[in-house]
């Protein structure tokens, strides 16, 4: 009994230190009481964010539900302070705070627990983790462990103690998941968040560890001691420490999922640690290979074999440790795979010659051993390759030479086939040139662009340039120059098509000192622009200087643009001429030839004046084309010597030509100055005489002067016409070289090889009038019998209408200007060179309106509708 009063008295004598430490006087000597009789051993634990401060303290008070607090500072230094507290009241829900403080008390930190129990005559054990001031947790961090808290602080052999996890999330919700462990011992429920411990049977300090995962996986630890001791004391001074766990993103690879046998891989982690701790990292690899540093954050690795299997799977791990227990894994897998090259299975080209513009497909089937994406790469040593086409593992290109190949080149086309590795097979095609070899200049330099055959420059050529079939050639605003050869002379067209359909824009196009060694005829003579046996277009541009000697060729050849089929060809093909300016041409300006539909509107043709080497044309229609000749500018067509006419506009066909008439055309609207014959209708039989039947050409509201006589046959005409039943109207002529005083028998307005007028006609359709407005111009002329225009003996005609109301006549479209005499008839006369009246009417009464023209001996009636 003494000896234990003994040890008693020794304990009692520690708890008398303790006290003071905590703030009480050494001169008070407590008293002897029952109550209070719990106690506390405090172990406070400094997170590592929070550095320590000379003259930091660390404060801890105890609230009690009844009784008084009990508070005091701790002793011990760094992160962890410690301290014992007595004379505490027991029971449940007291409350324990502990706050940290620098030198001047400014508050570093402060944790507040609620919910402490402290039992009668026990020392409760309580572990505390202050909070840094004005530090926010980071999101998706690691947990934040308030405290733990134990029944008692010290256990004897196979005893038990009561845990407390007191934890929080870093966003401040979200599930805990929790994992107790001891160097010793046994809990009964290790993932519960208040556990009980059983001790082990040998006394001893044991070490028990907390730790708490939150829903994202972050972890944080708390390790505290336990001390086993037959005798009831106060607990352990041993030491306690929180950490958090590092972070680490999700590895990744660069290449990313695959990376070919023998190339390098560069891995990648990241990871950080919220209390500060520098982190150290340690990868792995399930496949043979080598690290150039296992302990660097993103190493690079070289696998030396590639693992089994069609992805040849490899997995990496990293290992981040923060040297504090903490530890966290992620991996990353990759598929290490065998290079190999693709394979062209196949290879074909439709021909293996080739001429100008003649297009030459060549077509490969490749695949990829391992089903890797292939790009196909085609490349020309010459020529023009069109864009090629892609269809899965099919690949074709169409190439073709326009105009000419080097001389010492074998025109080749390359293909490449390269897969997503980088590996890559060729096939080469080869094209003999059956076609002109460039002399002193290379081919032109032209491009594909938004689906169109582009002139990327001027350029200069020795033969004819050729446009591929079906494409439009954009010139782009650049010139085209032809020039002779050395020792020989350029024949044939500059642009010239070689398929069915082609177009031609923007391009000016010229030569420059061509000779006149012999003349040429056919595809062989020269021209500009030369679209044969083909449908298309040819507009915005211009040909210029297209002669020979020096503008003193009289071959006849040099026509600017020249549209031709054959005579005997089963269909027409249809051309638009439109906006062109040509101008310095040999022969002629624009020529429309064959089965031909064209439209020829709005070209400007200057012929450059008077000649004494060649009768130049315009704009020639022949040999049964058809179509419109509408708003062009023709000028300057006048031939000086005797025996022919140039012409503005010539149509011609029909026996005396051993060809097809032209039949159904319309020329309106044109403006023709200074030519020879403005218009010239030359469609004759074989004898030359007018044809049997009529062509139905339509010559109406041209413009048309010459003001001197230049020909030298001399014949002049503003229009001329053989005779072919045509419409002849509205023509505006001037100038005394088409007056007929000028040069009686040689100089004339209008001029028709035609019989006695033997009918009047009219010209215009019938009309839909609204009542009581002035209708459209009717056109009346006197004609022969086939319907040449030809003048009356009497030019007096009399208009008269029946069917409606009170109508009235009129010379104008204004309706001002009365026919006379009234009430339903009128007098009027055929007038000028073309034979024509021109009235207008207006009736006041809705209904069917016959309008009669009567004059020496003849009458015609056109029906109208008054609504």
């Amino acid at each position: 009994m003494r000896l234990v009063h003994t040890q008693n008295a020794w304990h009692l004598a520690g708890v008398l230190w303790l006290l003071f430490t905590a703030g009480c006087h050494l001169e008070d000597s407590p008293p002897i009481q029952l109550e209070p009789s719990a106690s506390a051993r405090v172990m406070v634990v400094l997170p590592r964010t929070l550095p320590a401060e000379p003259g930091m303290q660390v404060r801890v008070t105890l609230t009690p539900t009844a009784g008084d607090a009990v508070g005091g500072a701790l002793t011990g230094g760094g992160g962890l302070w410690q301290g014992v507290m007595r004379g505490i009241t027991s029971g449940e829900g007291a409350a324990v705070s502990a706050t940290v403080q620098d030198e001047r008390g400014a508050l570093l930190a402060r944790i507040d627990v609620p919910e402490v129990s402290l039992a009668a005559h026990r020392t409760a054990l309580l572990v505390l983790v202050p909070r840094v001031i004005g530090e926010a947790p980071e999101a998706r961090g690691a947990p934040f462990i308030d405290a733990v808290l134990g029944s008692v602080v010290e256990v004897r052999p196979t005893g038990q103690v009561t845990l407390r996890a007191v934890a929080e999330a870093a966003s401040g919700g979200g599930a805990l998941t929790y994992a107790w462990r001891a160097s010793d011992g046994r809990f009964d429920d290790a993932h519960a968040a208040a556990p009980v411990w059983t001790a082990p049977e040998t006394p001893g300090l044991v070490s028990l560890s907390l730790e708490v995962t939150s829903a994202e996986g972050q972890v944080a630890t708390l390790d505290f001691p336990m001390r086993v001791s037959r005798d009831q004391g106060f607990g352990s001074d041993g030491a306690g420490a929180f950490n958090r766990w590092p972070r680490v993103m999700a590895p990744g690879s660069q290449p990313a999922g695959e990376v070919p046998h023998g190339d390098t891989l560069q891995l990648q982690a990241e990871a950080w640690d919220e209390d500060g701790d520098a982190l150290t990292y340690a990868w792995t690899a399930s496949c043979a290979g080598t690290f150039d540093d296992a302990s660097l954050p993103s190493p690079r690795f070289t696998p030396s074999t590639p693992p089994e299997g069609a992805c040849g799977a490899c997995q990496f791990v990293v290992a981040v440790r923060d040297g504090r227990g903490g530890e966290r894994v992620g991996s990353v897998d990759v598929c290490v795979v065998q290079r190999l090259p693709p394979i062209i299975v196949s290879t074909a080209q439709s021909r293996t010659e080739a001429l100008g513009a003649e297009p030459v497909l060549l077509q490969a089937v490749a695949e990829d051993p391992r089903g890797e994406a292939l790009t196909f790469q085609w490349t020309a040593n010459t020529g023009l390759l069109e864009p090629a086409v892609r269809d899965g593992t099919r690949g074709e290109v169409r190439w073709s030479a326009l105009s000419c190949v080097p001389d010492d080149v074998e025109p080749t086309v390359r293909l490449t086939v390269t897969n997503a590795s980088g590996l890559s097979a060729t096939h080469v095609y080869r094209i003999r040139w059956d076609d002109r070899r460039c002399g002193a200049f290379p081919p032109c330099s032209v491009q594909w662009e938004d689906g169109r055959l582009m002139l990327t420059a001027d350029c200069t050529t020795e033969g004819t340039l050729y446009l591929p079939d079906g494409v439009t050639f954009d010139g782009a605003g650049h010139v085209v120059t032809a020039v002779d050869p050395e020792g020989g002379r350029f024949q044939g067209a500059v642009l010239r098509n070689r398929g069915g359909t082609a177009h031609v824009r923007d391009v000016t196009v010229e030569a420059r000192g061509l000779s006149e060694q012999a003349c040429d005829a056919g595809e062989a003579g020269l021209a500009g622009i030369r679209f044969i046996g083909a449908s298309g277009s040819i507009q915005d541009s211009e040909v210029r200087a297209l002669h020979q000697g020096a503008g003193r060729g009289a071959c006849q050849e040099g026509v600017a643009i020249e549209v031709r089929h054959a005579l005997d060809a089963s269909g027409s093909v249809t051309v638009e001429i439109l906006r062109n300016h040509v101008t310095g041409y040999q022969k002629a300006g624009i020529v429309a030839s064959g089965r031909v539909v064209v439209a020829v509107e709005d070209n400007v043709a200057e012929g450059g004046g008077p000649s004494d080497l060649i009768a130049r044309n315009g704009i020639q229609v022949s040999f049964g084309a058809t179509g419109r000749v509408v708003g062009n500018r023709i000028t300057g067509h006048i031939y000086s010597r005797p025996a022919y006419v140039a012409a503005g506009i010539l149509v011609a066909g029909g026996g005396y030509y051993d060809a097809p008439v032209c039949e159904g055309l319309l020329i309106q609207g044109n403006t023709l100055e200074a030519n020879d014959v403005g218009i010239d209708l030359s469609q004759a039989e074989a004898d030359g005489g007018p044809l049997a039947r009529s062509s139905n050409l339509v010559v109406v509201e041209n413009t048309l002067s010459h003001d001197r006589v230049e020909n030298g046959f001399p014949y002049q005409a503003a229009i001329a016409d053989l005779g072919g039943g045509n419409v002849i109207s509205r023509n505006r002529i001037s100038g005394a070289g088409y007056a007929r005083d000028t040069l009686p028998g040689a100089t004339f307005d209008v001029d028709v090889v035609a019989d006695e007028a033997a009918q009047v006609a009219f010209l215009t359709p019938s009309q839909d009038v609204a009542a009581g407005t002035c209708s459209g111009a009717l056109v009346v002329q006197s004609q022969d019998a086939m319907g040449n225009l030809s003048a009356l003996a009497s030019s007096e005609l009399v208009v008269e209408a029946d069917g409606t109301g009170a109508v009235s006549f009129f010379r104008d479209s204004a309706c001002t200007q009365v026919l006379l005499p009234l009430n339903g008839s009128g007098a009027m006369a055929l007038e000028g060179p073309q034979q024509e009246a021109v009235f207008y009417f207006r009736a006041a009464t809705a209904g069917a309106l016959e309008v009669t023209v009567r004059g020496d001996g003849v009458s015609a009636s056109q029906t109208h509708v008054v609504r």
